[in-house]
C-alpha cells in the first residue's frame, strides 16, 4: 500500500475538449455533445397534436417512436419561426434511454455545425433562463443556449399525460 497518499489525481478527470454541435435556430442557437444528436432529418409535418401548449408542435414518427416536435424559439416566448426549405428536424436524446421519451425532435433553420468545446474557449452569459434552457453560454464569443434536455422531457410528458 505504499506509494498512495491523499491529494492523488482521481481517475476521472474532466475533458479538455467536448466534440459538439451548434444547432442554429431562428432566434439563436444550442450547444448540445455530438452524442445528444441521434438524427437529422429532412423536414415534414408533424401529426397535430390536440389542445398543445404553443410550443408542441406535434408528433412525428420516427424509427417505430412517436415524437414529439418542439419549437424551442416559442418555448422562449418568441413568435413561431417561418419553416422554409432549409429547415431540419434533429432527433435529439433526451438522455434517459429508458424513460417513457427517449428521444423529441426540434426544428432547425439550417444544418448543424460541429464545434470542439474547451473549457477556455466556453464562458457562461448573463440571462434568465426560459423553459427548457439550462445555461446561457458564450462559445469563442457566439452566443448559444444549453438546453434542458430533462425539463423539456418533463415537459413532453407531462402534456402527453393530461391527454
Amino acid at each position: 500500500m505504499s506509494g498512495t497518499g491523499v491529494g492523488t489525481v482521481p481517475t476521472t478527470e474532466v475533458p479538455q475538449e467536448v466534440s459538439s454541435l451548434l444547432l442554429p435556430l431562428a432566434d439563436g442557437q444550442l450547444l448540445v455533445p455530438v452524442e445528444t444528436l441521434s438524427e437529422i432529418i429532412a423536414l415534414q409535418s408533424p401529426v397535430s397534436a390536440f389542445d398543445a401548449p404553443d410550443w408542441y408542435m406535434g408528433e412525428l414518427h420516427w424509427r417505430e417512436l412517436r415524437l414529439p416536435l418542439v419549437s424551442f424559439e416559442v418555448m422562449r416566448g418568441n413568435p413561431m419561426p417561418t419553416l422554409r426549405s432549409n429547415c431540419r428536424i434533429a432527433v435529439l436524446s433526451s438522455g434517459n434511454s429508458e424513460g417513457d421519451l427517449p428521444f423529441f425532435a426540434v426544428v432547425l433553420q439550417g444544418t448543424p455545425r460541429l464545434v470542439r468545446v474547451t473549457p477556455e474557449e466556453l464562458a457562461g452569459r448573463e440571462g434568465e433562463c426560459a423553459m427548457g434552457e439550462l445555461m446561457h453560454v458564450a462559445l469563442s464569443g457566439e452566443a448559444a443556449v444549453i438546453p434542458d434536455l430533462s425539463a423539456l422531457e418533463e415537459a413532453c410528458l407531462e402534456y402527453r399525460s393530461r391527454r
